[in-house]
């Protein structure tokens, strides 16, 4: 796959909005899949644990 980066040219001028839009588009599809993976890795670790801990604190009281 050719890199579409040594197209522009040297000073640096404005990206073809095909591009930007891929990258903006890119960069969002990654935001979303970090924030669903973040979702339940993260909550998924901390509801085991607040349960554990409530179930050592029950089984403390009997």
């Amino acid at each position: 796959m050719e890199n579409p980066f040594k197209k522009l040219v040297h000073p640096p001028k404005e990206a073809p909005k095909e591009m930007k839009k891929k990258v903006m588009d890119d960069v969002s599809a990654y935001k979303l899949f970090m924030e669903a993976a973040r979702l339940f890795s993260f909550n998924y670790a901390s509801a085991a644990e607040s349960f554990f801990k409530k179930r050592k604190k029950k089984n403390n009281k009997n």
